[in-house]
């Protein structure tokens, strides 16, 4: 693995000035930088992470876009490389959990608890995160490049542990701290977001993934209470602070990423009867809308990847379909419906439009839950997570007439093949990572 620098100065433009006082002004005299500067450079990562480039190669997989120009066509029928997630792969480790283990550590000698739970929260994402998209990944030996300079690819279930670890961890440094207030703003929206409701949020997410649905409930109630509590990345018109997705479609990529046939556009198309749509909803008219215009991502003011459109990083509507599902599993039908409901009231305000309830139960419930947050979490990698677990129930077409299935995991960058001596080997994109055997 690459050696890390001590703070990556900048991963996309983005006008951060609160995360670069105290910064030394000579780039080629690099000395330091304090705690609250470097963990700003880690939350700019999760954005990226999540908003980026693996949002939209998920985003493909889980065919809610369609690779439709360039090496895209490729990507659309999972025609990839090693060297094509070598980019993710190092801004995760170079840029997240290098920074926040810095960040850590002068927390901790500085007495700052706030600082301190917010690093762990924000490295148990980088951690979990890859652990979901690759399997086994390096973690407890990582971002130690004089101590071990070929870490150990620890088990992926072990990864989820210790990213668990670190999330309960974090929950008791941050205590009842604002993300505004508290080392979160101006990277994402200032709101009545608590790191605390977000970091039981992720332990929801992670124990989902891992299906243990017992405790995924559990961390659910304790999550993202109300809308206006989840966290947002922030964007705006101001160049380099656009949303990613406008700056990919609109300034550097054009036509390289589209809804054309994409599965997810057919679902919520009310006129297409080539997908028959489990729980009928007149609202999607209005969510189609504010999704795509034609066949293009809605990249115009008021859509949904407009240039100053925020973007959901963790939000109350993943919390409260964790919950629907984790109930559902747990064999509470009723609590299920509670919460599934929930979202659809939800979402019949946001969009002034028609989002019946449902009253049914048994497997119909389950597909609309998880139909529902497929169509909801539009871009989010989560989304891919899922269809993986459940082995695809949503029903997602396979892209590519000589593949299996859809990928089940990101290829191991060809830096790591090149560069770790602890490399464990080739695996293919078609082999289920071990939390989805």
């Amino acid at each position: 693995m690459k050696k890390f620098i001590a703070v990556i100065l900048s991963l996309f433009t983005f006008s951060c000035e609160k995360y670069s006082e105290g910064l030394n002004i000579d780039p080629n005299n690099f000395t330091d930088a304090p705690g609250e500067s470097i963990i700003g450079q880690a939350n700019l990562t999760w954005v990226l992470i999540t908003e980026g480039e693996a949002s939209r190669m998920t985003g493909i997989f889980s065919d809610q876009f369609t690779g439709f120009s360039n090496q895209f066509v490729n990507f659309n029928v999972y025609d990839v490389k090693s060297s094509d997630f070598d980019g993710m792969w190092g801004n995760n480790y170079a840029g997240g959990i290098a920074q926040t283990r810095i960040v850590q550590e002068k927390a901790i000698e500085a007495g700052n608890n706030s600082l301190l739970g917010v690093s762990q929260i924000v490295e148990a994402v980088m951690g979990a995160d890859l652990a979901a998209l690759f399997g086994d990944v390096p973690f407890s030996q990582s971002a130690k490049p004089v101590e071990f300079p070929h870490p150990a690819f620890d088990n992926q279930l072990a990864v989820f542990e210790a990213a668990q670890e670190l999330l309960s961890l974090g929950i008791e440094n941050v205590g009842n701290a604002k993300v505004s207030d508290f080392y979160g703003s101006p990277i994402f929206v200032e709101n009545n977001a608590t790191w605390a409701e977000v970091a039981h949020t992720l332990k929801a997410r992670y124990y989902l993934i891992t299906k243990n649905y017992a405790a995924a409930r559990d961390e659910a109630k304790l999550g993202i209470s109300t809308n206006d509590r989840s966290l947002l990345s922030f964007h705006s018109d101001i160049s380099g602070q656009e949303n990613l997705y406008y700056q990919f479609g609109i300034e550097q990529r054009g036509g390289y990423l589209t809804a054309t046939r994409s599965y997810l556009r057919k679902l919520i198309n009310l006129s297409d009867i080539s997908v028959d749509r489990v729980l009928y909803t007149p609202g999607e008219e209005a969510r189609t809308a504010h999704y795509f215009s034609g066949n293009e991502l809605n990249y115009n003011e008021g859509g949904y990847f407009a240039k100053d459109a925020s973007y959901p990083i963790v939000d109350w509507y993943e919390n409260k379909l964790i919950l629907a599902e984790a109930e559902y599993r747990l064999g509470n039908e009723d609590a299920a419906k509670v919460a599934f409901n929930a979202v659809r009231r939800q979402l019949a305000t946001k969009y002034n439009a028609s989002f019946p309830e449902i009253s049914i139960g048994g497997n119909t419930l389950l597909r609309v839950i998880l139909e529902e947050k497929y169509i909801t979490m539009v871009g989010s990698p989560q989304v891919y997570n899922d269809l993986r677990r459940t082995n695809n129930l949503v029903g997602v077409p396979v892209k590519s007439s000589v593949a299996p299935n859809i990928p089940q995991r990101f290829l191991y960058p060809e830096v790591e093949i090149n560069t770790n001596d602890s490399f464990p080997g080739v695996i293919g994109l078609y082999t289920p990572t071990k939390v989805n055997e």
